[in-house]
């Protein structure tokens, strides 16, 4: 694969959101669930509203439970932390701070249901292109 394929492949279609959608999240068989918002959703993951990224409950080695509530419906599916964007780093100014999480498993009728709310609301706005920092 080229440099510029790699690239390409970290541009992501991000849904901007004007109201926050309600995520819930839990380690795989825990009974702990952390309610947390995020308005910033594309088809594979999502950014968290998160001041403190440093204070994020689970590792980039941990698989998270993660309910998606898109109005009258819940999503679930799993997913993993792939980044974490402390206030000051290059990409706060176009996040804020926060935790980036990636789908890592979700089976294909909530998929598509994810796809659907997407595309809708993507229609509805300019689409917004974010190009991940390079990783150290």
């Amino acid at each position: 694969m080229t440099e510029q394929s790699r690239r390409e492949n970290r541009r992501v279609i991000r849904l901007k959101l004007a109201k926050p959608l309600k995520i819930l999240l839990t380690s795989i068989g825990g009974t702990v669930r952390y309610e947390m918002q995020t308005r910033n959703v594309s088809y594979t993951g999502f950014f968290l509203d998160f001041e403190k990224p440093g204070r994020f409950p689970f590792t980039p080695a941990s698989i998270m439970e993660i309910w998606l509530e898109l109005g009258d419906q819940t999503l679930f599916f799993n997913g993993k932390m792939v980044r974490k964007v402390m206030p000051g780093d290059p990409g706060c100014e176009v996040t804020g701070p926060g935790i980036a999480v990636r789908i890592v498993q979700i089976d294909s009728k909530t998929e598509n249901l994810l796809k659907d709310f997407v595309d809708k609301h993507l229609d509805q706005q300019e689409v917004a292109t974010f190009q991940a920092p390079k990783s150290a």
